[in-house]
């Protein structure tokens, strides 16, 4: 791919078009399976770290700045080279947890361990709340005002409504308000 049609796709795909993203995650597929096969030796999880590289890209994307003269290509094997060498850093003292603790033993290391956490939801939910801080200075001060207090603060409506003498009523219809222009300014055109 030339560089004309690589900045056109990089802007596009920092739009969120998913047919610009979608092109620059084949096109740089081979980028992605030769880190892959200098700094990771598990040869049974190349899909997943090809996954992990697509996800590099799109980070990577989101991060480029065009003004700075850099080439993407550039830019995105440097991201991709420190993410699998810090893949790679974290796997060499690399133990199964399907293995028992010790002979004889009938249970593995995967038993001994507490019921797992969603972290997947728990990452998702931290990325909201940071993408929702970022746009909050685009709101109306008292917009801005509920959200912080209902999100951040964890009040109910009831409670604020209470706190500040108006009705809860009034309170929820600011808060739909506040929602809809976050939602546009997101990009998220829906109604609720």
């Amino acid at each position: 791919m030339d560089n004309n049609e690589m900045i056109l796709l990089v802007r596009g795909a920092k739009k969120r078009d998913t047919e610009c993203q979608l092109a620059l995650i084949e096109g740089f597929r081979p980028l992605m399976l030769s880190m892959i096969r200098r700094y990771i030796y598990e040869v049974d999880a190349v899909d997943d770290y090809l996954s992990e590289g697509a996800i590099v890209l799109l980070n990577a994307v989101e991060t480029f700045n065009e003004d700075l003269g850099v080439p993407f290509s550039g830019y995105l094997k440097k991201e991709l080279f420190y993410y699998f060498v810090n893949v790679a850093k974290v796997h060499q003292n690399f133990y199964t947890l399907d293995g028992g603790i010790s002979e004889g033993e009938s249970f593995s290391l995967l038993d001994t361990l507490a019921d797992p956490t969603d972290i997947e939801g728990d990452y998702i939910r931290a990325e909201d709340f940071a993408a929702l801080k970022r746009y909050l200075p685009q709101l109306r001060e008292r917009q801005r005002w509920i959200i912080e207090e209902h999100y951040f603060k964890k009040r109910s409506f009831r409670e604020i409504a209470a706190h500040i003498g108006v009705s809860a009523n009034s309170l929820v219809k600011l808060h739909r308000r506040a929602i809809a222009d976050l939602r546009t300014y997101f990009g998220m055109n829906l109604v609720n």
